[in-house]
Parts: C-alpha cells; structure tokens; sequence
C-alpha cells in the first residue's frame, strides 16, 4: 500500500523528531507523543460523520447543537500546540 504525501511528511517530521527507530520499551512517552502529535494527521476522513442512518434527526452538524465535543477539543489544543512549537522552534533558532 503507497503512502500518501501526507503520510510521508508526518512520517518524516517523526524520524526528524524522534530518529528513525522508536525503542518503547526504553522510551514508552515517545509512543504517546507521536499519536498525540500526529494522530489527527492521519487520520481519514469520515464520509457523513455524525449523520444517523437513513437521515433520522436533526440536519447539519451535531456539535453545533450540543457544543464542542472532545474531538473537537483536542483537534483544536492539537493545533496550538503545533503553533506554540513552531513558535518556540523559530525563536531558538
């Protein structure tokens, strides 16, 4: 199965992050860190995600009616904290 070009540069950023071996049973943390930072990025999108079968409920998206869910949460601490990296990357450099 070909890698897309979104899976090889989040592949990449990894090796570039964490060298391209990952020894979990020294370093178990690195597994953490790679799906909390990358996750979201290889993730596929779901085609009618939140719509219930056969078009029962409410139209458009549920997280409107209800709030922000967790994912939404998470997508969105997942973003600052790509920001406060990048941030802190330039400003070290």
């Amino acid at each position: 199965m070909e890698m897309s070009s979104k899976e090889s540069r989040v592949i990449q950023q990894i090796i570039k992050a964490h060298g391209p071996t990952l020894d979990l049973e020294a370093n178990p943390d690195a597994f953490v860190e790679v799906v909390r930072k990358w996750g979201f990025d290889l993730m596929e999108e779901i085609p009618d995600a939140g719509v219930r079968p056969a078009g029962v409920g409410p139209v458009g998206p549920t997280s409107i009616e209800i709030g922000p869910g967790l994912e939404d949460v998470l997508k969105a601490v997942l973003s600052l904290q790509r920001q406060v990296d990048k941030i802190s990357r330039q400003l070290d450099g």
